[in-house]
């Protein structure tokens, strides 16, 4: 059997970034994926330029556009659009933005076995994963598989992690309305009680899709549907449509234990203003391996969860509360609250500021104390 210091289960942002910085500190690390690479991963693929900056090495040649531009509207009217005077957001197609994170991985020394299904594991003062004709053993395991995370309920992490659901389309959409699109990201509200629907800009598709909460899962493809023909896209190709589940972390749900810790998706790291969850992916990452690292000289992992408490969990919360507050708004007087995000700059110039890594969502909310503030009493309540 072959022995290991780790092992990574799930090839994308959280798990490479694991294990490229395992790696480059002379750990020992195999990386599993059931699928094999480059795969199709169902994702907007906008990457905030926070996300950019946790990385060591450059991403341009997975970029596909970048958008400053951020056009809001509601129900297809009270349409406005707010400049951000830069990028605020990359995007990139899945497929390839993961392959660069795993080649990086790969060149720091992490060994890579994609198609692999873990079908078994065994706790027992180290880790055995068993797949398919194939066994493994190491000190740690690190579960980065995604929303579903089934090997992190093999090993009993994660349980009581919220789940909301999206679902996206690939549009091949005419070369006339792939450079109107050029550099701006298109938001639609208006559905309830919350979630969004979104256009991005990529080289030869618009990715379009929604989110929307639990138990809306069935109307998601029928919403999609509408707004595809709203944009005048009804007759274009779709090349792939998938729908995908995303996690919020909200408040003690375990993460990790002596021998398994959960990061990115799994572990519900995900913001829930805008949904996104890659540079918290990323985050989790350094922060597993640091932890993994210590605890192969002879300390304990067990203090990656109060690292992702200290270090993520307040942006996560102030996100919700921002949230809360956002679409309370709208659904209580959606003309005024449309009207002043069109007419005054601070929410907007906000969330750029965010986006790029300039300010943090918790430094914004503690700017406007009062609604943050009653929102959260709000939520305390439920």
């Amino acid at each position: 059997m072959t022995r290991f210091d780790a092992i990574v289960v799930g090839g994308g942002p959280a798990g490479s970034t694991a294990a490229r910085e395992l790696a480059s500190a002379g750990a020992r690390v195999l990386v599993l994926d059931r699928a094999d690479f480059p795969r199709y991963k169902a994702c907007g693929g906008g990457i905030p330029l926070r996300t950019e900056k946790l990385l060591p090495f450059p991403i341009d040649r997975v970029v596909e556009d970048s958008v400053s531009l951020l056009q809001v509207s509601h129900k297809g009217a009270r349409r406005f659009i707010r400049d951000s005077g830069e990028p605020f957001a990359h995007m990139v197609m899945r497929d390839r933005f993961d392959a660069l994170l795993m080649e990086q991985a790969r060149k720091a020394g992490a060994e890579f076995r994609p198609g692999t299904t873990v079908r078994e594991v065994a706790l027992n003062g180290a880790v055995t994963i068993r797949a398919e004709g194939f066994e493994a053993e190491a000190d740690y395991l690190l579960c980065a598989e995604g929303a579903h995370s089934p090997v992190g309920k093999m090993v009993g992490l994660g349980a009581g992690i919220t789940e909301c659901a999206a679902w996206e389309v690939e549009v091949r959409a005419p070369a006339t309305q792939l450079r109107a699109c050029r550099g701006k990201a298109l938001i639609e509200l208006g559905y309830k009680p919350w979630g969004y629907a979104w256009v991005f800009p990529k080289a030869e598709v618009l990715s379009i899709g929604i989110v929307l909460p639990p138990g809306q899962a069935g109307s998601m493809k029928e919403h999609v549907r509408a707004y595809i023909q709203s944009l005048g896209l009804a007759g274009a190709d779709v090349d792939i449509a998938r729908g995908h589940k995303i996690r919020f972390r909200r408040g003690n749900e375990p993460i990790v234990n002596e021998r398994a810790l959960l990061l990115g998706d799994s572990a519900g790291l995900a913001d829930e203003f805008t949904e996104e969850g890659i540079s918290y992916a990323v985050e989790s990452g350094r922060l597993a391996a640091r932890n993994v690292l210590r605890g192969l000289g002879g300390g304990a992992i067990t203090g990656y969860q109060r690292d992702i408490d200290r270090e993520i969990m307040p942006e996560l919360k102030a996100a919700r509360r921002i949230s809360y507050m956002f679409y309370g708004m709208l659904r209580r007087a959606p003309a005024p609250w449309m009207f002043a995000s069109a007419h005054f700059p601070l929410l907007w110039d906000a969330f750029f500021a965010v986006q790029r890594g300039e300010s943090t969502y918790a430094r914004e909310a503690a700017r406007i104390p009062l609604l943050p503030g009653l929102a959260q009493r709000m939520l305390d309540r439920q």
